[in-house]
């Protein structure tokens, strides 16, 4: 039965664990929902790992060297294995309300890209190919998580400030709390970054060598560096900084998150959907594209 699990099916599960997050948001007597949300969240997980193990059996690859489609799948799944991690030693921080849509998203934008195996997936490089993902999507999740913490910073700074008062689904740490947890996911994610994108580099120029060329101009490469950079001067400015000015940090990390989901999610559906499909190595130009006239009703149910 699992190996007939579809991207749908974990999905709905997902987009009813955030129907009630915002409904625990929305009304002070909810002690009911919590264990509901995470029933459907563990359930969205369950069905999405038994998807990820077919598409491995199918591709006879892991699933984040097999597609751009299972790359986000994977990035995803780490993202709800988190949320469930953090519900379970915290029952009160509302971090749902600000991960379950960046699951979504990351779910949905699945659809409209490849899901046919890289040619650049050579035996010989597999290894390190493998090794470079999981850095990258682990340096990503890590810089996703600083988002979400600078985004809550932002709006628990704006609440004190204003003396606001929200119900009681609604829970966010500390400002202190928050900007240590930020100053650590980023200060993780740097090294991991700064490794995955280096053995990227080295795997690119071995590739330039063989059947199948690598362009250093690749739209998804130039933005994951614009991220780096972000990201770098972000750890720079705490490293060198006595006391940085921790709301100025959380707008940077905002803006370092962004250009990191605009990378997974943007640029990757631009290059797979014409008239926009750019030559990008995360695409795979050769294969039928998803025209613009293909609605994501049929691309679900398909």
């Amino acid at each position: 039965m699992l190996s007939e699990v579809t991207v749908f099916c974990f999905m709905a599960s997902y987009l009813v664990a955030l129907g009630l997050e915002l409904t625990r948001f929305l009304r002070k007597k909810n002690g009911f929902l919590r264990p509901l949300i995470f029933l459907f969240s563990l359930a969205g997980l369950i069905a999405q790992t038994a998807y990820l193990l077919n598409r491995a059996r199918t591709t006879q690859l892991p699933p984040l060297l097999s597609s751009s489609h299972d790359w986000l799948i994977v990035f995803s799944w780490v993202l709800v294995a988190i949320f469930l991690f953090i519900n379970l030693i915290d029952e009160e921080l509302s971090i749902g309300l600000f991960l379950i849509p960046l699951v979504l998203a990351l779910v949905i934008s699945s659809y409209f890209v490849d899901d046919v195996t890289s040619p650049l997936m050579e035996p010989s490089i597999r290894s390190w190919a493998m090794l470079h993902a999981s850095l990258l999507v682990l340096g990503g999740v890590g810089i996703v998580l600083s988002f979400v913490l600078s985004l809550m910073y932002l709006i628990q700074h704006r609440r004190l400030k204003q003396k606001q008062n929200f119900s009681s689904g609604f829970n966010l740490p500390s400002l202190a709390k928050l900007s240590r947890l930020n100053r650590w996911a980023l200060m993780i994610s740097a090294p991991l970054m700064t490794v995955g994108m280096g053995i990227g580099i080295g795997l690119g120029v071995y590739v330039r060598k063989g059947a199948h060329a690598i362009s250093f101009f690749d739209p998804v490469i130039i933005v994951y560096e614009l991220v780096w950079v972000g990201m770098m001067l972000s750890v720079i400015f705490i490293l060198r900084t006595k006391q940085p000015n921790q709301k100025h940090i959380a707008q940077l990390t905002i803006w370092t998150g962004g250009l990191i989901l605009l990378t997974v999610i943007g640029i990757q559906i631009l290059s797979n959907v014409r008239p926009f499909n750019f030559e990008s190595w995360h695409s795979q130009i050769t294969n039928p594209v998803i025209e613009l006239h293909d609605s994501p009703a049929e691309r679900i149910l398909s």
